[in-house]
């Protein structure tokens, strides 16, 4: 097969670039041809082989025309990527930066199309599924978003208009929405963007990790709390901190360290001051290779407790290969992969003292920690495998070129990994 993706994103590179990567070199082992075509704002000096961007323009004012209006330059990289490609299928991850032009090109490609649903903004403007007063909403992207105290902004009306673009020239000619979580999956079918195929994503796991034993933290290391991720404002680390100051009320040697870089650290920082936490609370930056080993082997227990919609956090399933069980919140993906008792355990959104009441269980009965690690690192290395995602992801291929309607119905179960 011949695949060309299109991802057009507006924001900093993530997990969805890096999937797009990964999954290319997966199948790319398995003999077909991929090539990427993004439409960013900064394009790669020296892009890697397969890959080739287009250059959009950078800031709101000068995107939001070049977005709602279609740009022939935007349009003309398209329609030469798929001359020069010949695409079997196109595949398109994300509708942000130059959406008009896609929209556009869709309908004039003819090829077979599908989309990964990387995010929530195909039912809520701003991806977060949450209104004011931590109420996690029913979704649909409607002229009602401006109204229900939601921080839509300004946004919303060009919000409404990528939306009636998306719905009028490339719903139609989408054959499958693929959903890294039962969340988003729902959520599409609902709002009528189908067939939602539930695909989960994985994380790619060093191979001495995946044959080696789980490493516990050294004797004498007092009962710690790990976090890693970006420190970002809708990742709920503030939540976490507070709950670590909860925690130490009859915990006190409780502790928590935080891997990771992002806006909101100088924000996290003075509230740790104001909590009376320092000397608790670590921020070790980013972590990588052996330093993120010894990081993981450092911690009793992972914590994800984002207040907003997550789609598939990886990090969970990186902290359980590795047998630390999981205390995450109950939104978007996160209980796909936290399952309560069996993995680790699920709170409510931005709640403190509940977070608090679940770290403290884990980190002061070891037999637990125990068998919610080990059965955690059983399921990852079982059902969250590249090898796995890129079988379905290729059965979900070829049910598109051979035209069928897809998923049939006497299949559907063979598409869920619970």
């Amino acid at each position: 097969m011949r695949i060309l993706r299109i991802d057009s994103w507006d924001g900093q590179p993530g997990g969805a670039q890096d999937y797009i990567r990964e999954i290319g070199v997966e199948l790319s082992r398995r003999g077909h041809t991929t090539e990427v075509l993004d439409l960013v704002s900064e394009p790669m000096d020296h892009p890697p082989p397969g890959q080739r961007s287009v250059k959009v323009p950078a800031g709101w004012g000068r995107r939001l025309p070049h977005d709602v209006i279609a740009a022939p330059d935007v349009e003309a990289a398209i329609r030469a990527a798929v001359r020069a490609f010949q695409p079997d299928l196109l595949h398109l991850h994300h509708f942000d930066a130059a959406f008009a032009s896609i929209g556009r090109m869709v309908p004039e490609l003819q090829v077979p199309l599908v989309m990964t649903a990387h995010d929530a903004e195909l039912v809520c403007p701003i991806s977060t599924l949450v209104r004011p007063g931590n109420i996690v909403c029913e979704g649909g992207v409607r002229p009602r978003c401006l109204f229900t105290g939601c921080h839509v902004g300004f946004g919303g009306l060009y919000n409404l208009w990528q939306q009636r673009v998306f719905d009028a020239q490339v719903a139609p000619h989408v054959r499958a929405y693929l959903c890294p979580s039962y969340s988003v999956a729902g959520y599409l079918q609902t709002h009528g963007y189908r067939p939602a195929v539930h695909l989960p994503s994985f994380a790619r796991i060093p191979p001495e990790v995946a044959a080696g034993t789980v490493v516990a933290p050294p004797d004498g290391v007092v009962p710690t709390v790990g976090y890693l991720g970006r420190l970002e404002q809708y990742k709920g680390v503030h939540d976490l901190i507070s709950a670590i100051a909860i925690l130490r009320r009859t915990l006190p040697t409780a502790r928590l360290s935080i891997a990771g870089a992002g806006p909101y650290r100088a924000a996290l920082e003075a509230l740790v001051e104001r909590e009376g936490l320092l000397g608790a609370v670590e921020f070790v930056g980013s972590v990588s290779g052996a330093a993120k080993e010894t990081w993981f082997s450092s911690v009793h227990v992972l914590a994800t407790p984002s207040n907003f919609w997550e789609n598939f956090p990886l990090v969970a399933l990186e902290g359980l290969v590795r047998g630390r069980p999981v205390v995450g919140t109950d939104i978007g993906g996160i209980p796909d992969i936290v399952v309560p008792e069996e993995t680790g355990l699920l709170v409510p959104i931005a709640d403190p003292s509940a977070l608090a009441a679940a770290l403290g269980r884990l980190l002061t009965d070891e037999q637990l920690r125990s068998r919610l690690g080990g059965e955690g690192r059983r399921r990852v290395l079982e059902r969250f495998t590249p090898e796995l995602h890129a079988d379905r992801l290729e059965a979900v291929y070829r049910a598109i070129l051979a035209g069928r309607s897809f998923p049939p119905q006497s299949e559907a179960d063979a598409w869920r990994i619970s």
